[in-house]
Parts: structure tokens; sequence; C-alpha cells
């Protein structure tokens, strides 16, 4: 069994690569960590991706950790792969909806999954008129914003009108969405296959409305409700991929998806639940390639 876990190059992988990698050279007598950027794709009379002398097409799955950074040239190499009857967690089009997050909510609301009210327009104007409609405090994102970055939590509409007109003059696009009351708390689960495989729950620090681990929130071991579960399981099939975390929160009694990541951080979630997540993964890998 030969796996290439497509992503970034040694030196730029972080926690959740090197741990796929570690746990895919325990199981598989081939594996190797692949950097997307040096992949070469070659059409004459047929097609191929190279990376140095090796074919991609001789590889049994295709791992991808394909975050903003590299979705463009990602997609390229996904779209070939598409063809090939290569195993992969999910196809070309993934990369485009689930690395934007007005498409990632539209996928999600055409299969009647919650979500909170959100908004995009290309104009400053209308933007201003949409904030003039929010009630105080309101959320700002970037379209492809990732680990909470890109989200901003505005306090008055002065500042919120101002963030938008700098955006636009950066050529930002940004996404206009209701807050949704809470304790500063936030809900994944993550998908391998059919399975929600581990779940926890991120909690802002005091203060703070955003529970991010990347911006100091902490983890804690958390079982998801049955409603929940189906949520994250009709989330994952909404957007097209087999290996995903989806983010949720609370309020008022009713779950809301806020976020679908195709590639997620694991350091957070291995820490909160002492589950080898990475494991769990590779093993459903495992297990695609045997069938």
């Amino acid at each position: 069994m030969k796996v290439a876990i497509l992503g970034p190059g040694k030196d730029a992988a972080g926690y959740s690569t090197k741990r796929l990698v570690e746990e895919a050279r325990r199981q598989f007598k081939k594996s190797e960590l692949v950097p997307v950027a040096e992949v070469m794709l070659k059409v004459n009379e047929g097609m191929d991706a190279l990376w140095g002398k090796n074919s991609l097409l001789d590889y049994d799955y295709i791992l991808p950790r394909i975050d903003s950074k590299r979705a463009q040239i990602g997609y390229h190499v996904f779209r070939f792969l598409d063809g090939t009857g290569i195993e992969k967690p999910y196809s070309s089009s993934t990369i485009v909806t689930a690395h934007n997050k007005f498409l990632t909510l539209m996928e999600l609301v055409s299969r009647e999954i919650p979500v909170p009210e959100t908004w995009i327009t290309g104009c400053k104007e209308m933007a201003d008129k949409i904030i003039d409609r929010q009630k105080l405090p309101v959320i700002m994102k970037l379209l492809s914003g990732f680990g909470g970055e890109g989200v901003m939590i505005m306090e008055s509409k002065e500042a919120a009108k101002a963030t938008i007109h700098t955006m636009k003059t950066l050529r930002q696009e940004i996404l206009i969405e209701k807050y949704l009351p809470n304790p500063g708390e936030d809900i994944r689960g993550i998908v391998a296959g059919d399975e929600v495989i581990a779940s926890f729950k991120r909690i802002a620090n005091a203060g703070e409305k955003k529970a991010n681990i990347h911006l100091g929130g902490r983890g804690v071991d958390f079982k998801l409700t049955p409603e929940m579960q189906e949520i994250v399981l009709k989330s994952a099939k909404a957007i097209g991929s087999k290996i995903c975390a989806i983010d949720m929160v609370e309020s008022n009694g009713k779950v809301y998806v806020i976020e679908a990541n195709i590639n997620p951080g694991l350091r957070g979630i291995e820490k909160a639940t002492n589950i080898n997540v990475a494991q769990r993964i590779i093993d459903y890998v495992k297990s695609v390639i045997k069938r």
C-alpha cells in the first residue's frame, strides 16, 4: 500500500501534517509527504502528475493537507486526479467550495442545515445598508480565512463600516454574519468516512468571544448529542468531503454550523480528548484502500 500526503513541504509542515505522516509510516509500506507546490502536471499524448521521479498515479491513496495558501495549485492537482480513479477524500470541486465560506454556507443551506444569517455583496454602499440592519455585535469574516484568522467581532457599526471600506480598498471579499449569542464556545466534530471519530468543545478566554485554539482558546472533551452527530455527518456530505471538521455553536437552544474545514488542525482535539485522531484518520484511509 502506497500513500501520499499532499500538502506543505517538510519545513513548512505543522503538527497536524507531521502527525498524519507519523501514523501513515506506521501502517503503510510506503508513505511520503509530497509538497503540492512541487508537483509537476504534464499533458501531451496523455497526462501525468510527477513529483521528482515519482508519479502520483502510482499511489493507492492521496491524503490532502491543502490549506487556503495552497488551494489554487491544489485545485489543479486534484482536478487532474479526479479522472484517475485514485482514492482520495474529496474532489477538486470541494477545494473550491471549502475555501470559500459563502459557497460552503450555500451548500449547507441547500441541504437544510442551519447556519447563521450571512450576507455578501461587492458594493460598499450595500454593505453599509446590511450593517445598519444588524444588531450589535456583528461578525465579519474574510471569504477564505482559516484558523480563526480573518474573523472580526465588531462592537460598533462605525467600526464595521470602516473595516468594510478598508477591505474593499484592499480588494478583499468579506462576509457579514449575524452574531449568535453564546458563552464564547464552539463545538467541533471530526469526520472520517461515515463516522465522527472525535469531538471537543473550544472555550474562549474570559472576556473574549472567539474560542479558536490558535487564538488562545482552550479545548475540553465533549460528546456530541445525537442531533449534533447528524448535523456533522450531513454537513460533511454537503461539502463532499470524507475527512473534515465541522464547527457548530449552540444559541437559544438551536445548533448552527458556522464553519467546515477540509484541513483541520489536530493538536487541540488530540490534547483535549486524549484520542489519537491522526491514527483514526489513517485507519480510515487503510480501510478504503482494502475495499
